[in-house]
């Protein structure tokens, strides 16, 4: 099983961008702020090989791939707001 995370200091509005070579589970987690936040925001995607993610607001955000597939190839990028 493969396993791959990310951390990603992103802006309100932009647009995460995940490309895999197979079908694959896809999540962008906010990250934890107890100042700020009570819960952890989560966006997913399930068994899709690509997604696009908008990002609500401005932080540090997770970028968590799981796949079955033990030679899983990836790009993780963002389009700026």
């Amino acid at each position: 099983m493969a396993l791959v995370k990310t951390s990603l200091k992103l802006f309100g509005g932009d647009t995460v961008v995940v490309r895999c070579s197979e079908n694959c589970h896809i999540h962008l987690m906010s990250e934890k702020n107890h100042a700020a936040h009570a819960q952890t925001d989560v966006l997913s995607v399930e068994g899709s090989t690509s997604a696009y993610l908008a990002v609500p607001y401005s932080g540090i955000w997770n970028v968590l791939i799981d796949s079955h597939s033990q030679s899983l190839e990836h790009s993780i990028s963002y389009v700026p707001a």
